[in-house]
């Protein structure tokens, strides 16, 4: 045990522990870290990317091949300051945990399970996100795990499939494994995701669902994004709607910027927004505001938030989320939210300071001094 008494980073103790790991980030959709970013993190070097409720929000995997073939995986999560920048004690506190309870075990124990015990740091992760993980994991150490034949010839080609309840036979992780971790016969992942698009309709809502929440950590290709731009005009369901511009937020292509733009700037009324006179035909400008509803910024704050990071977006946007609710609350959560993501942490700041801005805008940030 003494000599991981100088550790201070999660990064030491599996170095120490003579162990392989791999990062994930959990914070907005699941990306892979390098280990060098993540060791800059975790020694303050530089604010975590995907900040999420004041936490970073990690899976860690980590094995060592030459004890055994097993492989570990913890979700953890570290609490930030206003910066962004890991908080130096808790990180300490999770290492002290983790190098009492497991220190000698992790080094020398062949069949440790290498489970934490409880404490404020671990969470447990939902349904979907695990399932999303495992499929990021499998396809990082390339392992395949594909057995489920049957369900998974839906998913390839459900308009040739008779049973109209085949779908059903499918879990979580198949639909998971089915989008991220897609079958060697499709050479690119242009020529995969073609196939998603061409199939989009023909899925069942319940697996529409679900594959939208896993195209959520997968970069989309042109043809996919204009199939989920098409969905998205003209879905009726407000939750399916944002879980299909979920889909197409890891690393957005133009298009999908460009759509999420119009989405702001359809029928703005630009005299409104900066705080000047209004006419007679306002209240059908207030109409059109209100077709950006709640759950649309949520998603736009969540993982558009590139789009609102200058002078023009941000105010269309915030003027908008400032007529959805009266009370504020939404401003509010997405203000908090978006200032402490390090890429709009300034735009942020600068606005709040800006003194030209609506009536609802001002109310709201006074709303908002006021919570604070």
């Amino acid at each position: 045990m003494s000599s991981f008494a100088s550790i201070s980073t999660l990064s030491e103790f599996l170095l120490q522990a003579q162990t392989q790991y791999t990062v994930f980030d959990l914070g907005r959709g699941i990306r892979k870290l390098n280990n060098h970013t993540f060791f800059e993190w975790e020694n303050q070097k530089a604010p975590c990317a995907f900040p999420r409720q004041n936490h970073a929000w990690f899976c860690v995997v980590f094995w060592n091949k030459k004890l055994s073939e097993e492989r570990y995986i913890w979700f953890i999560k570290l609490p930030l300051d206003e910066k962004g920048l890991m908080i130096s004690a808790s990180l300490q506190q999770f290492i002290d945990i983790i190098t009492q309870a497991l220190g000698k075990e992790l080094e020398h124990t062949q069949d440790s399970q290498a489970q934490l015990p409880q404490n404020p740091y671990v969470f447990t992760p939902s349904q979907q996100q695990l399932a999303d993980c495992n499929a990021h994991i499998k396809k990082e150490l390339s392992v395949d795990s594909r057995n489920n034949a049957q369900a998974m010839a839906y998913l390839y080609a459900p308009n040739a499939i008779k049973d109209p309840q085949a779908w059903a036979a499918l879990s979580l992780q198949d639909i998971a494994d089915f989008v991220i971790h897609p079958h060697p016969t499709y050479k690119t992942d242009d020529a995969f995701q073609t196939l998603i698009a061409n199939n989009l309709h023909a899925y069942a809502p319940a697996v529409q669902n679900c594959l939208f929440a896993s195209l959520e950590s997968v970069e989309i290709s042109k043809t996919l994004s204009q199939a989920l731009i098409n969905f998205h005009q003209y879905a009726c369901d407000p939750n399916l709607a944002a879980l299909c511009l979920r889909a197409m937020s890891f690393k957005p292509h133009l298009l999908s910027i460009n759509y999420v733009v119009q989405l702001l700037s359809a029928d703005v009324n630009t005299k409104a927004i900066s705080g000047g006179s209004t006419n007679d035909n306002m209240q059908d400008n207030k109409k059109s505001v209100y077709r950006l509803d709640l759950e649309t910024c949520v998603v736009i704050a969540g993982r558009y938030w590139q789009v609102l990071n200058n002078e023009q977006s941000l105010p269309i946007f915030m003027h908008k989320v400032a007529l959805i609710d009266s009370s504020y609350e939404l401003f509010k959560g997405l203000y908090t939210d978006l200032v402490k993501i390090p890429e709009t942490r300034d735009t942020l700041l600068c606005f709040i300071r800006q003194t030209e801005r609506s009536k609802e805008v001002s109310n709201a940030i006074g709303a908002l001094f006021a919570a604070s």
